[in-house]
């Protein structure tokens, strides 16, 4: 992948989730790869070009003088702990100005990179919302082809939890048939105790690359048959939606979980109906 040096004019973005005010990201594009990513509609995210706002951290300093923030998500719309962060340092940077001025924030992620920020992140400023979507590494190979590996996640998932940070396990997007409940909850029995599930939304999820890429990975046919099923009509999706509902509230009777179900609707996705903090349960 190419790396891009670029100067943003602007480190602080109003978002529309519930989540947070404003968002940060860090990075235009990834490394990852992630066949579903809902960011490949972002028009200036160019393919194998990897975008680094190398003077966001300098522009934070200057917006922070005449803003006032609350809290802010990191990573909305980029991963911000990517192979390259190793060497750039824009997240690390963007962390030790949030604390410096004491914000609260939101960080989104899948990379086990984030291990070696532990020591940096307030806890008491901060919560983790960490994705663990898939629990086979074909699968994650499929559709994460430059992810960090599910063991590594796994052990960062445990570094949080040791640190005391607070902790969100997020199950999203959930692929139908391709995401397996049971073995993700089972997994997670004695790590995760607030669980987001967030349905796949095919028309942002780039839904023929994901069908093409599971077929060439050679994905049980009749798996992707019935993901296929899902999304064939607006009625289809609905219904597995429902269903999904009733077997998360059946299976979780089994852990101590407090789940969090989110469901996008059929047009679009990011509305203010999408509530992050309404549990199902």
């Amino acid at each position: 992948m190419k790396i891009k040096l670029i100067h943003t004019q602007k480190a602080l973005s109003s978002t529309p989730l519930t989540l947070a005010e404003y968002t940060i990201n860090p990075y235009r594009g990834c490394e990852f790869g992630c066949k579903y990513c809902y960011a490949q509609y972002n028009r200036s995210i160019k393919e194998n070009i990897l975008g680094v706002k190398i003077n966001l951290p300098q522009i934070l300093k200057k917006e922070l003088k005449y803003k006032k923030v609350n809290k802010v998500v990191l990573g909305g719309s980029c991963e911000c702990f990517l192979y390259s962060e190793l060497k750039y340092k824009i997240t690390y940077k963007i962390l030790e100005i949030l604390n410096e001025h004491n914000i609260n924030y939101i960080i989104l992620t899948k990379s086990s990179l984030i291990k070696e920020y532990l020591s940096l992140i307030q806890k008491e400023n901060c919560k983790i919302f960490f994705t663990f979507n898939f629990t086979q590494e074909r699968i994650k190979r499929a559709l994460e082809e430059n992810s960090p590996s599910l063991k590594s996640r796994l052990e960062a998932i445990k570094a949080i939890k040791e640190k005391g940070i607070a902790f969100r396990l997020h199950i999203g997007p959930f692929i139908p048939y391709i995401s397996d409940l049971d073995e993700i909850f089972s997994l997670f029995k004695d790590i995760a105790y607030d669980i987001n599930i967030e349905l796949y939304h095919h028309r942002l999820g780039n839904f023929n690359q994901v069908i093409e890429s599971l077929k060439k990975n050679n994905i049980s046919q009749e798996r992707i048959e019935k993901l296929i099923s899902v999304y064939k009509h607006e009625k289809n999706y609905y219904n597995f939606s429902e269903k999904l509902k009733e077997e998360i509230l059946k299976k979780a009777k089994n852990y101590n979980f407090k789940i969090f179900y989110i469901v996008p609707r059929w047009q679009d996705y990011y509305t203010q109906d999408i509530d992050y903090e309404k549990p199902l349960l």
